[in-house]
């Protein structure tokens, strides 16, 4: 966020917070968040049934800002700011980038497998809707929006990606659990105790964090129920399809994630969350990479990996994080974006769409501007960069956790 529209921001909010009743806070103050136009911003630029949709729920959101804020002065205190902001954490992408491969490395590739799938397509269910519907966030002021995150507060409201990713995780874990029959039912009920504490502490912890409304985890929670039956139904019914023997099964792949996102509903308002549903659906495709070449070329890879001590896993783990990190951070972006503009000649848009975004802010500092867009050259960049790291992680981890002795 530019330095005019964040003094704009806070000279919008600092007014807004001297009116008593949160009924009398009028539009001109919360435009800067998206979603809180009137009615007329939205309908000529949305599709009818769009419009309609949109009109049927807004009305679930215009009126809870007074209450959540009620409830949130009763419950909120200094630690349990710290808590919740924190916590809030978990449920984001860089939180799973890091995290997810560690099942791979305790011998559990196929819970990493499942859990990319529920989460992938829970952040693109989300943001998809969140672009279509264009709902706002609960208002603040009244409420404290609580964060570490200031781009989280830029995108629409629902449904919540937390909660989806929250129910879909949690789901699955229970469903790994009453599975296994190695486990004894204590510590069944012990890691279903951590499982359901994980999950109550995201989920409240939006609505204390003034993140979201009911509206939004309900819609978040039906995403995570329909992504996670979604994968198990799946997984399932292709358990014995020999997708291994198609050589197209790697291009369609490719294909599919781009089509899902170069035709993702554009939001109406400035909203950056497709720049993650672009990240999940790239860790997506190139899962599915890794996986069919480990299994065309007869390559073990991750499957060579087993749980084998708490020490030999710790060092596992401080290698494959290491080699994730290197991909990610060092060496994904210069060579992706070099290799796009010298040998794909692909145009670099990156520019001129920040100089538009910037133009836009400038006009009006005092409300969200429109959507501009996402460069293109940044949804393919950003597509590889994503795809390379389970890529990473299924067939360069294991030759290097191997040359490491472990």
């Amino acid at each position: 966020m530019s330095s005019n529209e964040t003094s704009g921001a806070s000279m919008l909010r600092s007014r807004a917070r001297t009116l008593s009743n949160p009924r009398d806070i009028q539009e001109p103050f919360l435009l800067i968040d998206p979603g809180n136009h009137p009615d007329s911003h939205f309908q000529k630029r949305m599709s009818p049934i769009r419009y309609a949709i949109r009109s049927h729920l807004v009305q679930f959101t215009t009126t809870q800002s007074g209450k959540l804020a009620k409830w949130q002065s009763k419950h909120r205190t200094p630690l349990l700011d710290v808590f919740f902001s924190y916590t809030a954490i978990m449920g984001s992408h860089t939180f799973y980038v890091v995290c997810l491969p560690m099942p791979v490395w305790l011998g559990q590739y196929e819970v990493t497998k499942d859990l990319v799938y529920i989460l992938g397509y829970s952040i693109y269910l989300s943001g998809f809707f969140k672009d279509f519907c264009c709902l706002p966030r609960p208002r603040a002021p009244p409420l404290h929006r609580i964060t570490l995150s200031k781009y989280t507060e830029k995108e629409y409201g629902a449904p919540s990606s937390h909660c989806a990713n929250a129910t879909g995780v949690t789901l699955y874990v229970i469903w790994r659990l009453f599975q296994n029959g190695t486990f004894s039912w204590f510590w069944k009920l012990v890691a279903l105790a951590l499982v359901s504490f994980y999950y109550f502490t995201l989920v409240i912890g939006r609505v204390y964090c003034g993140m979201h409304g009911m509206l939004d985890l309900i819609s978040g929670a039906i995403i995570g129920v329909i992504c996670m039956v979604g994968t198990i139904l799946l997984k399932y019914f292709l358990k014995y399809v020999p997708y291994e023997t198609y050589w197209w099964f790697p291009l369609w792949s490719v294909l599919w994630g781009l089509f899902l996102l170069f035709y993702h509903i554009e939001p109406v308002d400035e909203c950056p969350c497709f720049a993650d549903s672009v990240a999940f659906i790239g860790v997506v495709v190139g899962l599915e990479l890794g996986d069919w070449t480990m299994h065309r070329w007869n390559w073990a890879g991750v499957y060579e990996i087993y749980y084998s001590g708490l020490v030999n896993c710790l060092g596992k783990f401080v290698v494959g994080v290491t080699c994730v990190v290197i991909w990610k951070y060092l060496l994904s972006k210069p060579i992706v974006y070099w290799i796009l503009i010298n040998v794909f000649k692909i145009s670099d848009d990156r520019k001129e769409n920040s100089k538009e975004l910037e133009k836009r802010i400038k006009q009006n500092d005092k409300e969200c501007p429109l959507f501009v867009g996402f460069p293109k050259i940044d949804i393919i960049g950003r597509y590889i960069i994503y795809a390379g790291i389970p890529l990473t992680v299924l067939l360069v981890t294991p030759k290097a956790i191997s040359l490491c002795g472990l």
